[in-house]
């Protein structure tokens, strides 16, 4: 996990019936619990499985208050424990920040036939937000949304779809709306560390044509 991480995701069985992240603490390897690394806020899925949890943003990004107060939760070489009510449920080794944005060009599809409803797979490179990926899209020959069952896998750096109805042959486009972000805050052409509002600076869709026959 990189230092300046912004948000981590916990998928639960069934939703739990207390509040989930004052029962979260964040330990170093000597067993020191970090003081306040969340956001309270708790941000669910629609279905109420999946919980995504802000790390206080205000440490993350550099220049801020809390940053030169508090310094970020997570410090590169460390290694750090997440538990659940006194369990472990996580543990990462920390690493630099991660301040490059996401690159659909680079991103890998692996494409089904048409004519079939196999599913279609992109590989990410890194994790996107939990939260995002109805954020992903795909759009058919006619130029509408092709519907069915998305899901993403692989520590969140795997995306897929499998199509309600067969695949057609055609032209297509993988569909990246401008809010995705990856799991430190970053954006397709903007890092969480920039600063500018300007018109010509802010995110915009991305699209990455592909054929499928």
């Amino acid at each position: 996990m990189p230092e300046n991480l912004l948000r981590l995701s916990i998928v639960f069985a069934e939703h739990p019936a207390q509040t989930v992240i004052p029962r979260l603490q964040l330990l170093r390897n000597d067993g020191t619990i970090v003081d306040s690394p969340f956001d309270q806020q708790e941000l669910w899925s629609p279905d109420d499985l999946t919980l995504t949890i802000l790390l206080h943003p205000g440490r993350v990004k550099t220049g801020l208050v809390a940053h030169d107060t508090l310094g970020r939760a997570l410090i590169a070489g460390e290694h750090v424990r997440l538990t659940f009510k006194g369990q472990e449920i996580a543990s990462w080794n920390v690493t630099g920040s991660n301040s490059t944005p996401p690159s659909p060009s680079r991103w890998k599809i692996n494409l089904p036939r048409a004519g079939t409803r196999a599913a279609l797979f992109v590989m990410l490179g890194k994790p996107i937000d939990a939260m995002g990926r109805d954020l992903i899209a795909i759009a058919g020959p006619d130029g509408r949304r092709v519907s069915g069952k998305v899901a993403l896998s692989g520590g969140e750096t795997r995306w897929s779809l499998v199509p309600g109805t067969p695949w057609l042959s055609g032209a297509y486009a993988l569909v990246i709306n401008a809010e995705l972000e990856d799991s430190s805050g970053n954006r397709v052409g903007q890092s969480f560390e920039h600063s500018s509002t300007s018109a010509t600076d802010l995110p915009h869709d991305t699209s990455v044509p592909f054929r499928i026959r």
